[in-house]
């Protein structure tokens, strides 16, 4: 048997498959981005995933996808303890950015853009990412992101920039205290996840006008800045896209895509039950 997962920091979704391709079961542990946590923390997390355990002696691979495993000794240290559950396997672990990859572009070449919390790009062959502009996280880059997107609402509602009474929802609905906001912002361990919550607001408010404005802005500003980088494969190849924001604002991203003048290739919301067709 096979066991594929999805790696977050939050949480690990884990899909069994037979011998037939089919889904025997369907598990969730502890997060196990070995970025975030230290190894008994990730050993911790992995013991709560439950009735996953009772078919440790018969799976044969794992193949494990998930944030932070490109960092340096990142792998090494996930791969040492998923060795040892899974100790009649062969452990294979990437990161997020192939898994968007091969669920959407299976095995052709494509551009894959993760649109989620954080966002992330790439150029695949079909097999591995060969360019990739690297992550530098929310103070560099993640345009067009949740925590891009929380960061503008928050700008725009400051600079007056957001329609009044969408300013006054706003504060109704979210703690815009200017310590509360320092101190989360610059102080804590996930600032991009702080920032990513505030891009609820623009589900909640898909219908106003400046939204929809904000959107549209968001993804063009992407697709002419960093996928600029890809330029030499517009012409050729498709764009697909993985994660929340893009797959709940498609409309908006579609009308980027195509004004910018890429081709789009597949959207999709989360990755893991399109690899277990790829595996």
């Amino acid at each position: 048997m096979k066991l594929i997962a999805d790696a977050g920091s939050t949480k690990t979704d884990w899909r069994l498959i037979n011998s037939e391709g089919l889904v025997i079961g369907t598990f969730e542990s502890g997060g196990l981005n070995p970025i975030v946590f230290d190894d008994d923390t990730l050993k911790m997390n992995l013991a709560r995933s439950g009735d996953l355990f009772d078919f440790v002696d018969n799976i044969s691979e794992v193949h494990l996808y998930g944030a932070g495993t490109d960092e340096p000794g990142a792998q090494a240290r996930l791969h040492s303890i998923l060795t040892s559950v899974f100790d009649k396997a062969v452990v294979s672990i990437n990161d997020d950015l192939l898994a968007a990859a091969r669920a959407t572009a299976g095995k052709e070449p494509g551009l894959v853009v993760i649109l989620g919390t954080g966002s992330n790009s790439g150029y695949y062959d079909g097999t591995r990412i060969r360019k990739s502009i690297g992550h530098f996280g929310y103070v560099l880059m993640d345009d067009a992101s949740g925590n891009w997107f929380g960061r503008q609402l928050i700008r725009d509602y400051f600079f007056e920039k957001m329609p009044a009474q969408l300013r006054r929802k706003f504060k109704q609905k979210y703690n815009l205290d200017e310590h509360y906001l320092k101190t989360h912002i610059y102080r804590s361990e996930q600032p991009n996840t702080f920032l990513a919550q505030y891009s609820l607001f623009m589900h909640e408010n898909y219908d106003e006008r400046y939204i929809k404005k904000l959107l549209l802005r968001g993804f063009t500003d992407f697709m002419e800045g960093e996928m600029h980088a890809y330029r030499q494969y517009k012409k050729d190849l498709p764009v697909h896209f993985s994660g929340s924001i893009a797959y709940f604002y498609q409309k908006e991203l579609r009308e980027a895509v195509k004004n910018t003048g890429w081709k789009l290739g597949k959207i999709i919301r989360k990755p893991l039950d399109y690899l277990v067709n790829f595996h």
